[in-house]
């Protein structure tokens, strides 16, 4: 897999010289422009049962961005500070930075960029570009997207159809707080160990989109460390007190997927599925089954209301059910009581990791249904998110009201509730990261 995308980049790197030198004697009319914008912002997010407040920080953003005569950059700047999870905390953190060269059939630019893949809302089976801060607890969904290091190359050989290769020369995870989430007296969490940097651990995309006459359409390829993980047992103590050391585990694997949109009369049918590959699944315990995800939604505007409803479902390959150990026939037999204890670890840990994946079933099924809406003269937006697991039996609901008190302020008022049945990942994140927000944005 690694070689095909690596014959492809030097295919097209090749074959695009002479059309470079071609586009470099008639270059793309467009007048240089340099453009500076940022904002300040306050937020606090309070109310969840383990932390009275979850977060309150002030933020200062900063985005630059040039764009000349087929060449530019663009640089997005963050730093806040305040409480996270009752730490305090100065967080600089460059979003995106990276300089780029266009022309008319061909692109390529370099640095910290966000990608995302994938026409459904909320749930991309296709997305596995870029990791998400899925702990960062904001009114804007789009505050979790995290950049990757990444060279990128587009071939656009007619104006419907672009061609878009990604190298990721090393691996940056999502980020994930499990040591938050009440997992036992006895779970301790370990510091993340990253895969080394080396040519062999380099991540590889290749994504082909097309707008045609009645659809649009993608195709995706993706081979690389998946940003989404789980954990992984490397300790067992019995003295001098019991405790379990978990670490998070990354995995390769191989991801095929393809999405659409198809206007229907007054309508929009969107699809999207992806077949992941993986391997040593029967071996480890973080690394999940091969499995086929997929979304079909329909989207609409109804006196106003613009409402996305989408079905969610996944199934498992080579799916095997887990069973709890048996008790030792001799309880005071240390050796078949050590034995049992650490059968029992590892059936919990890999019951744990198959609840992270969503693979606790063969077949799992939900529901996601969105509803927007702007009011008093585009002043006014409010957004309902609601989604409900068929299968696991866990929900998530999110609304937020947004007031423009002017053209530069704006107030948004909301929270999310999480939950599910007991020691489900939605029963557990639920505890930290149900509560309200408040927030305050001036931009210019």
């Amino acid at each position: 897999m690694k070689t095909l995308f690596v014959a492809l980049l030097l295919i097209i790197s090749i074959g695009s010289s002479a059309q470079v030198y071609q586009e470099s004697l008639i270059p793309i009319a467009e007048k240089p422009k340099f453009e500076i914008n940022g904002f300040a912002k306050g937020s606090v997010f309070a109310g969840s049962e383990a932390f009275d407040i979850s977060n309150a920080y002030g933020e200062f953003g900063l985005k630059s961005s040039f764009t000349g005569n087929s060449v530019g950059f663009f640089a997005d700047l963050k730093v806040r500070d305040g409480v996270f999870f009752g730490e305090h905390q100065t967080i600089v953190n460059l979003k995106e930075a990276y300089a780029e060269y266009r022309g008319n059939y061909f692109g390529l630019s370099l640095g910290n960029r966000i990608i995302n893949y994938g026409r459904a809302t909320g749930i991309n089976p296709t997305d596995n570009i870029c990791p998400k801060d899925y702990f960062f607890l904001s009114s804007d969904a789009e505050d979790m997207k995290m950049s990757n290091f990444m060279l990128k190359t587009n071939v656009k050989p007619i104006s419907a159809i672009n061609l878009e290769l990604v190298v990721i020369p090393f691996f940056k995870p999502s980020i994930y707080r499990y040591d938050l989430f009440d997992m036992g007296e006895y779970a301790v969490f370990a510091e993340n160990k990253l895969p080394e940097i080396s040519f062999n651990n380099m991540s590889y995309s290749a994504h082909i989109d097309a707008t045609l006459t009645g659809i649009d359409f993608s195709l995706t390829a993706f081979h690389g460390f998946d940003p989404y993980y789980g954990f992984n047992v490397i300790g067992i103590s019995m003295m001098p007190t019991i405790s379990v050391v978990n670490q998070a585990a990354f995995y390769k694997k191989n991801s095929f997927g393809l999405d659409f949109s198809i206007p229907v009369k007054s309508c929009i049918i969107v699809g999207e599925a992806a077949y992941n590959q993986t391997s040593g699944y029967n071996d480890n315990i973080f690394t999940p089954n091969p499995d086929m995800h997929y979304v079909l939604g329909i989207e609409k505007d109804v006196y106003g209301v613009k409402i996305i409803a989408e079905y969610i479902g996944k199934y498992v390959f080579d799916y095997a059910k887990l069973y709890a150990p048996s008790m030792p026939s001799d309880l005071t037999d240390t050796v078949q009581l050590i034995n049992y204890m650490t059968e029992t670890v590892m059936y919990e840990s890999a019951k744990y990791n198959q609840r992270i994946f969503n693979q606790y079933y063969e077949i799992s099924h939900s529901l996601m249904l969105n509803l927007h809406r702007t009011w008093l003269w585009e002043t006014m937006t409010t957004d309902l998110t609601m989604l409900y697991n068929l299968s696991t039996e866990e929900k998530m609901l999110r609304a937020n009201i947004t007031w423009k008190a002017s053209d530069e302020l704006g107030i948004s008022l909301g929270g999310q509730y999480m939950d599910g049945p007991e020691n489900s990942i939605y029963n557990l994140s639920g505890k930290v990261m149900s509560g309200l927000w408040l927030g305050m944005k001036y931009s210019f």
